[in-house]
């Protein structure tokens, strides 16, 4: 399973992999002095493993022409679909996006029929937004290939790593989410 580039392009246009060193020696020339390397080094990577984990998981939806980002936005329907009033900006707030992120992903949705906008009955003035019935039916044939690609980001790990790397994992997401002031 490869990552597929935007466009082709000629073997002089790809840029090379640089690895982490020139990223090690500009951050120890640019970062300032009260600020961990080790620690900087550590989120540098974070940053790159979620990049690549969203990239795994889109490959993976492409099957099913949709993206994680628009699948997250249909689970989040999905799990609040007793709410009387779901608005864009409710799931822009949610999912920590801006609400034009929020907008461009309903409109997408919306043209295929994956969620429906409607005027919230006790005030005209608000939309409500819903996972459609096309859209549910799409969820449910999506989870099964979304939960073995989750499954699949351990793989390399054996039972006792898993167990340490859900420990940090867990207690960096609730550390993160503290400082957001909102969460999952």
């Amino acid at each position: 399973m490869k990552r597929k580039p935007a466009k082709e392009y000629t073997t002089e246009q790809q840029l090379p992999r640089l690895g982490t060193s020139p990223y090690l020696k500009l951050m120890e020339r640019t970062a300032s002095s009260d600020t961990n390397l080790n620690s900087a080094h550590l989120g540098l990577i974070m940053l790159w493993l979620g990049d690549n984990i969203l990239d795994m998981v889109d490959i993976d939806l492409a099957a099913f022409d949709i993206t994680e980002s628009k699948l997250d936005l249909l689970l989040l329907l999905s799990l609040h679909a007793d709410q009387e009033l779901v608005t864009p900006s409710s799931i822009a707030d949610r999912l920590g996006i801006r609400r034009s992120s929020v907008t461009s992903l309903l409109i997408w949705l919306e043209k295929r029929n994956l969620i429906v906008r409607e005027p919230y009955a006790k005030d005209g003035r608000m939309t409500h937004v819903r996972i459609s019935a096309e859209g549910s039916t799409l969820v449910n044939q999506i989870l099964p290939t979304f939960w073995s690609t989750c499954a699949s980001l351990v793989d390399e790990l054996d039972k006792e790593e898993q167990a340490v790397f859900q420990k940090v994992l867990v207690k960096l997401n609730a550390s993160l989410e503290k400082r957001l002031g909102s969460g999952r």
